[in-house]
């Protein structure tokens, strides 16, 4: 088991390494910055020294190393259009993204355990079917869309909720919802089918025989058995709210480091644009680790497949 794990480990070693090579080289093949920083008019001798106090002038290769070598001792370099160290410029971001990531992680489980357990429970009946159907909802329909629908009735209609910025708690409100709701439906879904598959174990009829109470049943021996499934998909769906963080920061204007990784695509700001790529590749890997270190704790009898 140790072994796999650490053959796991060093598997997404190499997989940060290949996004690290790949988001370098994309970001040179998808534009010249300097076309886009610079105004148009602007004279040659200006843009070629423009060009060079931003490095770009070097071959490709010592871009690549010099790209490493920042890599390794934590200067990141500056941002083209701000000037400012990358750390810096995440740092001012990174408490935005990491509050709204709690808050919808927040919502989606505390909702959607119980949820997924009362609609295995009440299977076959009207509750059952109207949780379902929420899930189903939440589901299919895309983030974008949720998001623009709770704007429109929520700020311009109602006027409960501001429609954008992160000055307090209650402007994550909606953006937390809209990035927990793809996350609340899986966790649902996949709870409820991995309860009903265990609930008509030969175990759990051989405890009730016992006279155990159905609360020690179902919480005691039901869950935990449960638990793996329902840890593979809040693994999957936590690195989906990565990517999904990038739209929603992008409508409510959050301020977070996915606003930011899209406006630095746009302008080709590449230290930005690199450093953000290479920071959610970190956070998908590690939630793919702590999966798999999961596994382990909830059933020592479950190997990790190496990759």
């Amino acid at each position: 088991m140790l072994d796999q794990l650490a053959r796991r480990t060093l598997g997404a070693i190499a997989t940060l390494g290949v996004v690290i090579a790949a988001v370098f080289f994309a970001t040179r093949l998808s534009g010249n910055a300097a076309d886009y920083l610079l105004p148009p008019g602007i004279d040659m001798q200006t843009k070629q020294l423009m060009i060079s106090q931003m490095g770009l002038d070097q071959p490709l290769l010592n871009q690549f190393l010099h790209y490493l070598q920042g890599l390794f001792t934590g200067d990141m370099g500056n941002g083209l259009y701000e000037r400012r160290p990358v750390i810096a410029i995440y740092a001012e971001r990174l408490p935005n993204t990491l509050t709204l990531f709690a808050y919808a992680l927040t919502l989606a489980v505390a909702l959607g355990l119980p949820l997924g357990l009362a609609a295995a429970l009440n299977r076959g009946n009207a509750f059952g079917a109207a949780i379902m159907s929420l899930a189903f909802v939440g589901y299919a329909t895309p983030n974008f869309v949720l998001a623009i629908i709770m704007i429109l009735i929520f700020s311009f209609n109602l006027h409960w909720l501001p429609s954008s910025g992160s000055m307090t708690p209650i402007h994550f409100l909606m953006p937390a919802i809209v990035l927990a709701a793809p996350m609340l439906a899986e966790i649902i879904r996949f709870s409820r089918n991995a309860l009903l598959d265990v609930l008509g174990q030969d175990y759990l009829r051989t405890a009730r025989a016992k006279g155990l109470p159905e609360h020690l049943v179902v919480g005691k021996h039901a869950l935990r058995n449960a638990a793996i499934p329902v840890v593979t998909i809040l693994g999957l769906q936590v690195a989906g709210m990565v990517g999904r963080v990038v739209i929603v920061e992008s409508v409510f204007a959050t301020k977070g480091i996915g606003d930011l990784v899209v406006y630095s695509a746009i302008g080709r700001d590449y230290p930005v644009l690199q450093f953000g790529v290479i920071l959610i590749a970190l956070i998908v890997v590690t939630s793919s680790l702590i999966v798999d270190y999961a596994y382990a704790a909830l059933d020592p009898r479950v190997k990790v497949a190496a990759s």
